[in-house]
C-alpha cells in the first residue's frame, strides 16, 4: 500500500522553472540542462521500480516515498522504505547505464559506459549509512523498530553487475540487485523475518510519525548555480510570442500578439515560489507582475489557495511543497 506517493522531486521543478526563466543567453544553461537530464533520469528509474513494489499485497506493506526526515541538526533522505510487522526495507535506487563493477576492497563502484570510465560513491556505504540513521530516529520518536534491511536497487534492466577482479562479493555487496529480482527478494525476507515485532498499533504510530515528519527539501537553487535574479525574465510572458503581458481589466493581455489570457500570472508566481523563495506579500507580488492595485494581488493571491499568516497588509502567503 502506497501510503506516500512518489512525486516529481522539487529539485527538477526548480530546475525546469530556472531554465523557463533564464535569459537564453546565459552561460550556464548548458549545465542545468545537463543536470535536469540527469535528474530526470533518476526519477525515471525510481518511478521503474515503483511498478514492480504495485505487485505487493496492499495488507502487509506499508510503501514510503521520497522521504526526507529530521535527524537534527540534518536531515536524511530514503528513495522507498517498506514498513511491516516484521521488518523494515530501505530501498536505494540507483539508475545507471553501462556496466557496473563493485570494488569491495575499496568500496568503490565504477561503471563503464561508450568508452569512458567513472567512479561513483559506494551506494552500499550510503545505504548501510541511512539505516544508522533510520534506526536513531526510530529511537529518538520512540517507535517499536523492527529489524532494519537494505537493498541497493539498480532500476535499467540493461545494466550489467560485476565484481572487481581478485574479490568476492561480501555479504553487504550482496545487497545490491536488479529490479526485475526485487520482488523475489522481497519473498526470500519473508520467510527469514517470521516474528512479528509490531502490534497494529505500533505500526499505525509508525506510519503517522513518518508521515508528519517529513520535510521536503527547499534550497535556493539561484544560489547553488550562482546566478543572479537580474539574469531571469521579469513580469509575464506570453505563451504564444514571449512577449510582455499587461494586467487589462480582469485578464491578462499581450502587447505584441495580442493574445488573452485570465491565468497568465499562474506559472509566473508558481516559477516565483520555485526560485526566490517559497512566500510572497502583496506587494512584492505587485513588482513580480507589475501591477499598480493592492486589491488585484489580494484577489490574485486569495485565487490560488495558498496558506497565509499576518493579517492585512503584514499578510504572507506560503507556498507548502510536499
Amino acid at each position: 500500500m502506497f501510503v506516500k506517493n512518489r512525486r516529481i522531486p522539487l529539485k527538477i521543478e526548480q530546475t525546469e522553472a530556472l531554465l523557463r526563466n533564464i535569459v537564453q543567453t546565459h552561460s550556464k544553461i548548458p549545465l542545468l540542462q545537463q543536470d535536469l537530464k540527469k535528474r530526470l533520469a533518476g526519477f525515471s528509474g525510481e518511478k521503474a521500480i515503483d511498478y514492480h513494489l504495485s505487485f505487493l499485497s496492499e495488507k502487509k506493506y506499508l510503501i514510503f516515498n521520497d522521504l526526507r526526515l529530521p535527524l537534527p541538526p540534518y536531515h536524511f533522505q530514503i528513495d522507498s522504505l517498506l514498513v511491516t510487522a516484521y521488518y523494515c526495507l530501505i530501498l536505494e535506487i540507483k539508475n545507471i547505464s553501462g556496466t557496473l563493477t563493485i570494488d569491495p576492497k575499496f568500496n568503490q563502484l565504477t561503471k563503464y559506459y561508450d568508452g569512458v570510465e567513472t567512479g561513483f560513491p559506494d551506494p552500499i556505504s550510503q545505504a548501510q549509512r541511512q539505516k544508522l540513521l533510520l534506526q536513531r530516529f526510530f529511537y529518538d520518536n520512540n517507535l517499536t523498530m523492527p529489524p532494519i534491511i537494505f537493498f541497493v536497487v539498480v532500476s535499467n534492466p540493461k545494466t550489467i553487475l560485476k565484481v572487481a577482479k581478485g574479490q568476492t562479493l561480501s555479504s553487504p555487496y550482496s545487497k545490491m540487485i536488479h529490479a526485475q529480482n526485487l520482488i523475489d527478494e522481497i519473498s526470500k525476507l519473508n520467510h527469514i523475518y517470521t516474528k512479528e515485532v509490531a502490534s497494529k498499533k505500533d505500526i499505525s504510530k509508525i506510519k503517522r510519525v513518518l508521515l508528519n515528519s517529513h520535510e521536503p527539501g527547499y534550497t535556493n537553487i539561484l544560489d547553488q548555480y550562482g546566478i543572479d535574479e537580474s539574469d531571469t525574465i521579469q513580469g509575464i510572458r506570453c505563451e504564444r510570442c514571449s512577449g510582455k503581458m499587461e494586467r487589462q481589466c480582469r485578464t491578462w493581455g499581450c502587447s505584441q500578439c495580442h493574445f488573452t489570457s485570465k491565468l497568465a500570472h499562474q506559472q509566473t508566481i508558481e516559477d516565483y515560489f520555485l526560485l526566490i523563495k517559497p512566500s510572497i506579500t502583496n506587494k512584492e507580488l505587485r513588482t513580480l507582475l507589475d501591477i499598480q492595485s493592492p486589491k488585484t494581488a489580494r484577489n490574485l493571491l486569495s485565487s490560488l489557495n495558498l496558506k497565509t499568516t499576518g493579517t492585512t497588509r503584514a499578510t504572507i502567503y506560503h507556498k507548502e511543497f510536499h
